[in-house]
């Protein structure tokens, strides 16, 4: 089994009980794709380099405006999760200062690559028909964007190299429970509604540095690393799994219904950042969905897809690249379609459906060229 991250493992290394790896990884990046994409057409909930056909107050707009905040907010938690699991191997086989070199490596460099090139790139062909700037005007103003998520896991990598360098493992530890889910689930929610008085899930400064998820990546990191720590191989009962799912199911359904109060009235930043029954209620559900969510999304691909293909394989190997290159590849799909005579929420699903293997497709061809492997 690879101890590498949850974006950078590689085929060649997953034996076939962590091939699911590979499938859990695609669609949740495809579903980011996805996301992105919506907030290019029907929905401002974040804003997306290229918007000239974006059409917000449709009745498209509003219904897809729910499940894209939530996706948002929970769908790359499996991922931190299998980032934690997966470092354990890593850092035993490397040491904690092979560990961290590798880290810095692989995802430091793309940092600068997006801060510097990706996201700047992909403003000024997105807004070309908008505004009058040159490349260096929208480097002024960069961005991590996209890759907050690969700055909150160099942190986290960070400090478990620092810990077990000061701390180092002897033998297998107790495989966490119940009572670390619920604690988990705790930390989640109580430290999260603290750090969203200064920074909540919606905020965009610091560089978009989404400070107001990074609790939750922490917390799931360390969930990881302890799973993995226990030997732990990412499979549940099936009667366990079933309660996670329902109970993922029942905190997903509550956190729509208090967000789509708070959004009718136009307080989504505010039900976050205020202290009160509603914010209290809200960081609860966050915390109850943002563990249990995962937990069951890594034992259900599991059990369902535990091997696959060649075509997701490749997909596998080159969706990190994926990851980092796609708000300069989606861009370029979407100004591909700019002349295709339709409306902006039909417009959406069409460039989804085409932009989402446009993009694992440069993914893994880039992945291909010299040098490249041991980055992307």
């Amino acid at each position: 089994m690879s101890g590498q991250s949850a974006l950078t493992t590689t085929p060649a290394t997953l034996d076939a009980r962590a091939q699911w790896v590979d499938t859990l990884r695609v669609a949740l990046i495809a579903g980011v794709i996805v996301v992105h994409t919506a907030t290019g057409y029907v929905t401002d909930i974040v804003g997306w380099y290229y918007d000239d056909e974006l059409e917000p107050s449709t009745l498209a707009a509003i219904a897809f405006a729910l499940p894209i905040l939530l996706g948002a907010i929970f769908g790359l938690g499996p991922l931190f999760l299998v980032a934690g699991w997966f470092s354990v191997g890593s850092l035993d086989r490397h040491a904690p200062t092979g560990f961290l070199a590798s880290r810095l490596v692989r995802l430091g460099i793309p940092l600068l690559l997006t801060v510097l090139l990706i996201t700047p790139l992909a403003d000024l062909v997105g807004n070309l028909w908008q505004e009058d700037r040159s490349f260096l005007d929208y480097l002024a103003m960069t961005e991590l964007s996209v890759m907050w998520f690969v700055a909150a896991l160099l942190a986290c990598s960070i400090g478990y190299a620092v810990l077990r360098a000061i701390r180092p493992r002897t033998g297998t530890r107790a495989r966490p429970g119940r009572r670390a889910a619920v604690s988990a689930g705790v930390v989640i929610g109580s430290v999260s509604l603290v750090v969203w008085q200064f920074s909540t899930l919606v905020d965009n400064h610091l560089m978009n540095l989404r400070l107001g998820a990074w609790t939750q990546a922490a917390v799931l990191f360390a969930l990881g690393v302890m799973a993995a720590e226990s030997g732990w191989d990412g499979s549940l009962t099936r009667d366990a799994e079933r309660r996670l799912g329902r109970l993922a199911g029942a905190g997903l359904l509550a956190v729509s219904v208090v967000l789509a109060v708070a959004g009718a009235q136009d307080r989504i930043e505010e039900l976050m950042r205020d202290v009160n029954a509603a914010s209290v209620t809200f960081a609860a559900l966050y915390g109850l969905v943002s563990v249990a969510f995962p937990l069951w999304c890594l034992a259900w691909v599991r059990r369902r897809w535990p091997t696959h293909g060649e075509i997701l394989a490749k997909a596998g190997r080159g969706s990190y690249a994926t990851y980092v290159l796609h708000p300069l590849v989606l861009v370029g799909v979407m100004l591909t379609f700019r002349a295709v005579p339709l409306d902006a929420a039909w417009k959406f699903p069409l460039v989804a459906a085409a932009a989402v293997p446009v993009c694992f497709a440069v993914g893994y061809g880039v992945t291909r060229l010299p040098g490249v492997r041991r980055v992307l």
